[in-house]
């Protein structure tokens, strides 16, 4: 079949990274000036829109039809923009299918290699590499440009106001597609599996239909926290009588004139403030409280990434997680919704949406609070639709379960789910009747079983605040003391949080508090009214110091409760610097560890949670003894990849097979699917053993050597696995006829006529076992709603 390369040059007022192409290829300002091309790899050629030149009409009709195969790297982009390009020039809508079409940048992806074409250029040390001068002529060429007497006014630049930069231009244009095409040569041999294009099709078509967003309610919501916010701020200008009364330094004098000296205006400090202030002062603390509140954020990305049409399109890209191949969300980011937990969610809604500001703070108090929880119920299903939400249960603990063949945990995922009681039985060889939730061997029990934190809690990085589900290995995190790095975040399904003094997380999760040297479990810091160990500002790092740790303890001192949150998704981060700690929402938190050695119980907080040092050793031997089969999983995957790589031969253990081939290790999945870890090398890793290290997008956001071993790949492959699951799942959806929206994690959403299908279908349908995984237990839960919404 005929291959047609494209790239092209576009001009749009639209900002592309904060919009999207959708929205930037739907302003009439859009249009595209460079369309370079290449048919069957032969010489590139450009065509100049800009200058008056038109796309051939045989070209045209190869780009409309479907029997020559289009390509081009991040094909999304190239793919969108041609279909709002034709659309105009026809005067119709034109769609272009994107079964024809192949993204080179999923295929490098795939294969481990970095996200840009440039990065990929450089790994493979390519003869033809993308120009430096790029950037600085898609600046003056493709965006609005500031009016000034110099260039006489105008807010665009065209080529006829700099032709020997036009020029430059047309033959970047053109060494683009001459990059892209090498990068297909050099990746001919391994070519997107038909499974994975076939997924990447619909994750097209699902960026493609979009989910439609209710303005009234954004605009609302937007123009409520404004009001508020003004309110707020007169009051405060009224109170105070300060030029600036956000200005810290300004409220620091002006409390001091009062008698309140403060070292910090802090979220938490405030707080506390507050508690023991009356009178003028306790007003103009709650101001500031109130100023702070950024609600609107999501709905401030939603009204910018809106389309005509009244949808949001583009909050996926396929593969964006290119060490699992993990769906990556863009723009809205609705893998990090905030929770909904308003009894009457309808009816605040129903407020903000006719404007009744007052009547909602009335009945509801903190106004940006309930803002925060209807930022779900922003998205809507079309006229005569209503959605179908449908989620796994525990998915990555099953997988792991199932690929390490440990029949007892996989029976307690069949019947009553209590996996800490389970455990507890399991490791002690006492009936599971006899671990009750108070007993000393459920909390030994327990600890092998990950506390965590609660999706959305910000954690303090060194490029700011971060909600803790987009951490990546790039980031370092603050530990109190230093920037340390760390292995990653772990997704560990839904499970009940609390939130207590600004921090959101299972009662199990370990702190720091005031007046303690250790951490203690998150629930007994919120009975006892302990004050949580501030090491963030914001985004500003604190340093902790003994001195915090060693006075005196401020248990039952606090007059804020804990307030129960309900259940949602949570996540940890591994092995987070020496002292296994990392900043999330201000506070000073724990870490968990894996590979179940003493330093990994230590680090999950089993000196904390009652079990004495000199049982460490033998917790670990009972640990073992009872999950014989996922410890065997871990090395058994270590010895496989490293006798893979030092033989450069195909090993295999618990159906996973590590081949390596041309400089890569491949480790294909059960599903048949390969994750690829590039240029693998055996050497003294930092343990002092024999160990994997292979390269990729490191620390320090450049392409760099990585180490790893078999708990680490074990994480790799379980997610991955639980991925593949999802992807078949929305795969038998499509083929049912059932309109995806939207998926986040292990949940997919899909816009389904009234009257038609039901929940029991879809959840039937997502509780299907591939053929590949025969054996593993799958569930799904749902629910509909008019709007989207946390069941």
């Amino acid at each position: 079949m005929k291959t047609l390369s494209i790239d092209i040059e576009t001009f749009s007022d639209i900002d592309l990274r904060k919009c999207g192409v959708y929205r930037y290829t739907d302003s009439p300002n859009f249009e595209i000036l460079l369309f370079a091309y290449s048919i069957d790899e032969g010489t590139v050629q450009i065509v100049d829109l800009a200058s008056g030149e038109e796309i051939p009409e045989e070209i045209i009709e190869t780009i409309l039809g479907s029997n020559t195969i289009k390509t081009a790297f991040n094909a999304n982009f190239e793919r969108v923009a041609l279909m709002r390009h034709f659309s105009r020039i026809f005067g119709r809508r034109v769609y272009l299918d994107p079964s024809s079409w192949r993204c080179s940048e999923v295929q490098a992806a795939m294969l481990g290699l970095p996200l840009h074409l440039e990065g990929v250029g450089e790994v493979l040390r390519l003869d033809a590499q993308k120009m430096d001068e790029g950037k600085s002529l898609i600046r003056y060429f493709c965006v609005p440009c500031k009016p000034t007497a110099a260039n006489g006014g105008r807010t665009r630049n065209l080529p006829h106001h700099a032709p020997d930069k036009w020029e430059v231009f047309k033959r970047y244009n053109i060494r683009d597609v001459e990059v892209e095409l090498e990068i297909r040569k050099k990746l001919e041999n391994y070519p997107i599996p038909a499974s994975e294009q076939y997924l990447y099709e619909l994750d097209q078509r699902i960026n493609d239909r979009g989910i439609m967003v209710d303005m009234v309610l954004v605009d609302q919501a937007i123009s409520c926290d404004k009001q508020f916010t003004v309110a707020a701020t007169e009051r405060a200008y009224e109170l105070t009588g300060l030029e600036n009364p956000n200005s810290v330094s300004q409220l620091k004098d002006w409390l001091s004139e009062r008698g309140v000296e403060v070292e910090s205006l802090s979220k938490k400090n405030v707080k506390e403030l507050v508690d023991g202030a009356d009178g003028e002062v306790e007003e103009a603390l709650k101001l500031r409280l109130l100023m702070a509140k950024t609600s609107v954020r999501k709905y401030e990305a939603i009204e910018r990434a809106v389309c005509s049409d009244g949808r949001v399109h583009g909050l996926f890209q396929f593969y964006g997680a290119n060490r699992t191949g993990r769906f990556a969300g863009r723009l809205v980011q609705f893998q990090n919704l905030p929770q909904n937990h308003l009894i009457d969610l309808k009816l605040a809604r129903d407020l903000v949406k006719e404007g009744r500001f007052d009547d909602l703070q009335m009945l509801f108090g903190n106004t940006p609070g309930v803002l925060s929880e209807l930022i779900r119920t922003a998205f809507i299903p079309k006229e005569g639709h209503r959605f179908v939400v449908a989620d796994f249960s525990a998915i990555e603990a099953r997988v792991l379960s199932w690929l390490a063949g440990e029949k007892w945990r996989l029976d307690v995922f069949r019947s009553h789910g209590k996996i800490y009681e389970a455990s507890a039985a399991q490791m002690f060889h006492v009936p599971i009747e006899e671990i009750t939730k108070g007993s000393p061997l459920r909390q030994k029990g327990k600890i092998s079983e990950l506390a965590c934190i609660a999706q959305g809690e910000q954690v303090l990085t060194n490029e700011g605040l971060i909600p803790i589900e987009d951490v990546t290995k790039e980031h370092k995190l603050w530990d109190g003391n230093e920037w340390v790095s760390h292995d990653g975040v772990i997704y560990k399904g839904v499970k009940k949080v609390i939130e207590y003094d600004g921090l959101r997380a299972t009662t199990d999760h370990l702190v720091w508090v005031e007046g303690q040297p250790r951490p203690i479990q998150f629930g007994e810091a919120a009975a006892s009214g302990a004050h949580l160990m501030q090491t963030g500002d914001g985004g500003k790092a604190i340093i902790y110091s003994d001195h915090q740790s060693s006075r005196r303890c401020c248990c039952g001192e606090t007059k804020e409760l804990a307030v129960d949150r309900g259940k949602v998704r949570v996540y940890d981060i591994q092995n987070a610097g020496r002292h296994h700690r990392f900043t999330v929402s201000g506070k000073l938190v724990h870490n968990c560890g894996y590979g179940g050695s003493v330093g990994a119980l230590k680090a999950m907080g089993a000196l904390e949670m009652g079990v004495e040092e000199h049982e460490l050793q033998s917790l670990i031997d009972d640990w073992r003894s009872a999950n014989p089969n996922i410890v065997d999983f871990w090395w058994a995957v270590d010895q496989k990849a490293i006798e893979a790589v030092n033989g450069r031969t195909s090993t295999e253990t618990h159906g996973i097979t590590f081949t390596y081939k041309s400089g890569m290790l491949f480790v294909t999945l059960p599903s048949g699917r390969n994750l690829v870890y590039v240029r693998p090398k055996i050497q003294l890793n930092q343990f002092g053993r024999e160990g994997l290290s292979y390269q990729g997008i490191g620390n320090t956001k450049k392409w760099e050597k990585i180490e790893t071993y078999g708990p680490k790949i074990v994480e790799n492959i379980v997610q991955a696995t639980a991925r593949d699951l999802l992807a078949e799942a929305m795969i038998r959806l499509d083929k049912a006829g059932l309109s995806i929206v939207a998926h986040v994690h292990d949940e997919v959403i899909c816009e389904v006529p009234i009257g038609e299908s039901s929940v029991e279908e879809v959840c039937s349908i997502m509780s299907q076992s591939p053929k590949w995984s025969e054996g593993l237990p799958l569930n799904a839960d749902g629910y509909e709603c008019d709007f989207y919404m946390k069941d």
